[in-house]
């Protein structure tokens, strides 16, 4: 069982609600489970969250981030939601610097990073009106 963070901040439930989309599933399972490592990803516009993969949870940071980020992700809204609904190839985003990495170089991390995030983003973004955010179920 994986353990997420609740979100806090736009981008951490953002985050929460997308990666809790797969928190039972048996491949996300064992994609995440003691991958150790920690992202930073950057929405162009917004503040920078750290997402932290330790042992069997998931938790994110705002600020006083790690000095050992093994990945960097930056990108655009529009680039973000184009990747979400396939409307962008991850690839041709790169090459268009619409999505930038850093820390390329370590090729496993960046896979399994894809693997996690715009796999489970396309997987929630196929599906809008199951799958959202609703911070108080009890007013509609």
């Amino acid at each position: 069982m994986i353990s997420i963070q609740k979100g806090e901040d736009l981008i951490t439930i953002t985050l929460q609600n997308i990666l809790s989309y797969r928190k039972d599933d048996e491949d996300f399972i064992n994609l995440v489970l003691n991958w150790n490592k920690t992202v930073l990803i950057e929405i162009d516009g917004f503040y920078p969250v750290e997402v932290i993969f330790d042992r069997n949870e998931i938790k994110f940071k705002t600020k006083d981030f790690d000095k050992k980020i093994n990945l960097k992700v930056k990108m655009g809204i529009y680039t973000f939601l184009d990747l979400a609904f396939g409307r962008l190839n991850p690839i041709k985003a790169f090459l268009k610097r619409k999505f930038k990495i850093k820390g390329l170089f370590k090729i496993g991390t960046v896979l399994k990073f894809m693997k996690i995030f715009l796999v489970t983003m396309k997987m929630v973004a196929s599906d809008p009106n199951n799958n959202y955010f609703e911070l108080n179920k009890e007013t509609r």
